[in-house]
């Protein structure tokens, strides 16, 4: 794990800006104490040959480049004793009329140094390699559910077009669910006219049985996989909040990691960009739409959830064998207070989609503190052991 550089109440001798690409990279050594610079570009991004180069300055030196194609590796393979490297986030990069006419990639590694320099930049955290894995499969996992989700469209949108439509109702007269044993069993009786969509169809449903089984093969795997990580009674924990299942969980735990490093609820909601923009002066105060910044894919999630929470029935969720005592009571607790909060919000006459974000700003902070608390519940185990 890295440990982050600050340049608070210190003064690195060496500063390296790195431009990362996945074939090149330009390394920009930066004396701080002359201003002198030393650049020099890896065609073939031989990791050696940029050790070698970086060894050869004073220490303790600190190494940036913007976050990318490149991933965490730079940062894992280029930090040694007296040198972290550490990837920045580029939305935060400075960028002036001046860079946008001169932008190279020496010019570029130029200015990521002096910007280091002048603590202007943004450090991006980085995760264990377990804790990135997590994050690939989680990534994987919503993937294959989009593409089934698509089948899915493709299956109903053809039968809409030939006038079969799934009607079939319960007993109260609401809809049942498509998707489910039932359904499939009517879908394979339906035959149409035409021997052309006939055939699409048969396709089509071929594809959509397929896009199901390999979904669920991934969810069984990717569950065999958290259990056997450090982070399981983390994911566990999550699940029993009201609407929260596993993937939800695996993707905000993957995405968190160290779940100490947000110290107050306002950091994850900004973190997931769930906050609203802010355009105040003076006694002037506007809020816009929320900033959108962060894992969308975690900030779609939760939006889901917090939609799904209006369904929620006032029964507790039963939590996984196991869980900790003090995690199911604080989840309960939790789980009740999104209830009411959001059906407050309602009630005060707010749009629902308004309220929907709210909520799901506020179930990012509940997910935290119970993260926080299972976490500390984990490092206790460890220090009883």
């Amino acid at each position: 794990m890295v440990n982050y550089p600050t340049t608070e109440g210190m003064i690195y001798p060496t500063i390296f800006g790195i431009d990362s690409h996945a074939r090149t990279t330009t390394i920009c050594a930066f004396n701080t104490q002359d201003g002198s610079l030393d650049k020099r570009t890896f065609p073939d991004n031989d990791y050696e040959k940029m050790s070698k180069f970086m060894e050869g300055f004073p220490k303790p030196a600190w190494g940036v480049y913007e976050a990318g194609c490149t991933g965490y590796v730079p940062a894992r393979r280029l930090s040694s004793e007296g040198i972290v490297v550490t990837p920045i986030a580029p939305s935060k990069t400075p960028v002036s009329d001046d860079t946008r006419k001169k932008k190279n990639d020496k010019n570029d590694a130029v200015m990521l140094a002096r910007s280091a320099m002048s603590g202007s930049l943004s450090i991006v955290w980085v995760p264990s390699e377990e804790v990135e894995g997590l994050r690939e499969i989680s990534h994987a996992l919503e993937d294959l559910k989009q593409e089934r989700k698509a089948a899915y469209q493709r299956v109903t949108a053809l039968l809409g077009r030939h006038g079969h439509v799934w009607d079939r109702r319960t007993k109260s007269g609401n809809l049942k669910k498509m998707w489910t044993k039932e359904f499939w069993g009517w879908l394979y009786k339906i035959e149409l006219d035409d021997p052309c969509s006939q055939k699409a169809l048969e396709m089509a449903i071929a594809a959509a049985q397929s896009a199901k089984e390999r979904c669920d093969e991934a969810e069984r795997e990717a569950r065999e996989l958290v259990a056997a990580s450090s982070l399981k009674n983390v994911v566990y924990a999550l699940t029993c909040l009201k609407c929260i299942q596993f993937t939800t969980a695996l993707a905000f735990v993957a995405e968190v990691g160290d779940f100490a490093r947000f110290a107050s609820g306002r950091k994850i909601v900004s973190y997931f960009g769930l906050a609203p923009r802010e355009d105040s002066s003076a006694d002037s105060r506007r809020l816009g739409r929320i900033t959108k910044s962060g894992s969308s894919m975690v900030r779609k999630l939760l939006t889901e959830c917090s939609w799904s929470a209006t369904r929620c029935g006032l029964t507790f969720k039963k939590c996984p064998d196991g869980t900790d005592p003090r995690i199911v009571e604080r989840s309960r607790t939790l789980s009740q207070r999104l209830a009411q909060n959001r059906k407050s919000r309602l009630e005060r006459g707010m749009a629902p989609c308004k309220a929907n974000g709210a909520t799901a700003a506020e179930l990012a902070k509940y997910m935290l503190f119970l993260g926080k608390d299972q976490q500390e519940i984990d490092r206790e185990a460890q220090a009883a052991a």
